[in-house]
């Protein structure tokens, strides 16, 4: 799913976690006729590299979703650029980093450094290093307000000018909700509604 191009509200679409292991043809396909029309897949979990993703990528795109991006759960008990390197280049390797986005995941402040200011250079260095790679349109930040404030401070702007995709379960396809934060009064994406069974596997629901 690649925002570089115009794009118009109310566009369903779907996360799905490494916990789902390798989801099969048939989901994608059921997935697609429900009317979602974007995936965004996780392609990395602390020092794990997701080994289903590849295959989730192109069983997604084989079910015709024209739009399938990653995601990184980061971990600092790597060093930060050589986690974005390493996963990546995995992907680039397998051939599904063809335009589309890596988004890196900031919630869960247990998971993080104790310091705002450590946490601060930790995501400068993860985000510095994805863009370095793939440009920085290709890079996206996924946290909320209230995530973020806990993590790195509610006003630190040092993510920008990245793309925003935010969690709030409502069960709303709406921006409405959306409270400014980090220097973003715009989301590109919401993630809206979490841990739903459906096409025999738990998804995330969004919408842009």
């Amino acid at each position: 799913m690649s925002f570089l191009v115009a794009i118009t509200l109310q566009t369903k679409g779907f996360d799905l976690s490494y916990y789902q292991g390798a989801v099969t043809q048939a989901t994608f396909t059921c997935l697609f006729n429900a009317g979602y029309r974007f995936g965004v897949i996780e392609a990395q979990i602390g020092t794990t590299f997701n080994g289903n993703a590849v295959q989730d990528y192109q069983r997604a795109k084989a079910a015709g979703f024209q739009y399938v991006d990653f995601y990184i759960f980061p971990t600092t008990k790597q060093d930060a650029r050589t986690q974005v390197r390493n996963t990546i280049q995995k992907l680039q390797n397998a051939g599904v980093m063809n335009g589309n986005m890596v988004w890196l995941d900031v919630e869960n402040i247990n998971l993080f450094y104790p310091t705002q200011a450590q946490n601060q250079q930790f995501i400068t260095e993860m985000l510095s290093e994805m863009s370095n790679i793939l440009g920085s349109k290709r890079v996206g930040v996924y946290s909320n307000w209230v995530q973020w404030e806990a993590i790195v401070g509610k006003n630190w702007a040092g993510a920008q000018p990245h793309q925003i995709w935010y969690p709030h379960y409502d069960n709303a396809q709406t921006f409405s909700d959306f409270k400014a934060f980090g220097g973003w009064t715009k989301p590109s994406i919401k993630q809206y509604q979490g841990d739903v069974a459906e096409c025999s596997t738990t998804i995330d629901r969004d919408f842009y």
